[in-house]
């Protein structure tokens, strides 16, 4: 199996693609229940069925939230080779701050990147299994509404889960990936990654592996530039942490904060694309070591 082919077709374009459609004044800033909320659900769900992943709701890939009336999680599933092996996640949140005094509040960082790059590992996945080499585990594609909204979608989802917490190996959360936000000279082949350090796991591990052998390079900081302050505030604060505080060991994947965080301003044009794609290869070869 030549894994970095399939790593090879996760590219800037689609990425950019996918960011475009998400980010668009026409789904005026994804609130969670209103009709832009729910386009981009349908664009999440019309994607999983292009890719052939299973829809798991009785035929369907949305599991709405009882806490909070029109809201939606998107979900599509990879099946493994082993029913008891239980499985991973891979997630990201879709809905933003919608739209204020004729505002819109596009979200193309946050999130459309994230989702945007779940969208990538999903499609890449699915044609590994397409090609014979399924997952010895499952793997679970969430995309979480209403992370806005207190993360009510990962909450709902936690406490209605398609594979227990319990047999759930790991989870894969991207939230706000596309930018870079370091100061001038520094290395801006970076990433952050969350929370990886909060329960035993070899996540760390095979990122770092992955990483080196895969000759991708990136400067990967597990520790938010330092600062044990701004590294707990953003694990309690998405939703990797509605499935850490249950005990699964968990990896929060994200470029940092920006001027244009919570603001119009947050577009698609401001995005780094390239390294983007190379974070978003960085979490596909690590999906797969855990699921594999």
């Amino acid at each position: 199996m030549l894994l970095g082919n399939y790593a090879s077709s996760i590219l800037q374009r689609d990425l950019r693609r996918h960011v475009d459609v998400l980010a668009s004044d026409s789904l005026q800033g994804r609130e969670a229940g209103t009709p832009g909320g729910w386009m981009a659900g349908d664009y999440v769900a019309t994607c999983f069925e292009h890719y052939g992943l299973k829809a798991p709701y009785r035929g369907s890939y949305f599991q709405p939230l009882d806490t909070l009336p029109g809201a939606r999680n998107v979900v599509g599933v990879l099946e493994g080779a082993d029913a008891e092996a239980g499985a991973v996640v891979v997630g990201a949140h879709y809905d933003h701050h919608g739209m204020y005094y004729y505002s819109v509040y596009n979200g193309a960082d946050d999130n459309a990147s994230g989702v945007a790059a779940m969208l990538e590992i999903a499609e890449a996945l699915a044609g590994l299994g397409k090609g014979g080499y399924k997952p010895r585990r499952s793997i679970i594609f969430i995309a979480y509404d209403a992370k806005e909204r207190s993360m009510a979608g990962s909450a709902w989802y936690a406490a209605h889960p398609l594979t227990p917490l319990a047999r759930t190996a790991a989870c894969f959360n991207m939230d706000m990936l596309g930018r870079i936000d370091v100061p001038p000279g520094a290395d801006t082949n970076y990433v952050l990654a969350v929370g990886v350090d909060k329960h035993r796991s070899p996540l760390r591990q095979i990122t770092d592996a992955v990483n080196a052998s895969r000759h991708l390079n990136l400067d990967v900081d597990y520790t938010f530039y330092g600062s044990n302050t701004f590294h707990d505030m953003f694990y309690h604060i998405s939703d990797q942490y509605n499935f850490g505080k249950h005990g699964v060991p968990v990896i929060y994947y994200t470029s940092g904060m920006h001027d244009d965080l919570w603001k119009p301003g947050d577009d698609s044009y401001k995005l780094s694309f390239p390294v983007l794609q190379k974070r978003t290869q960085l979490i596909f070869y690590t999906v797969w070591e855990m699921a594999k």
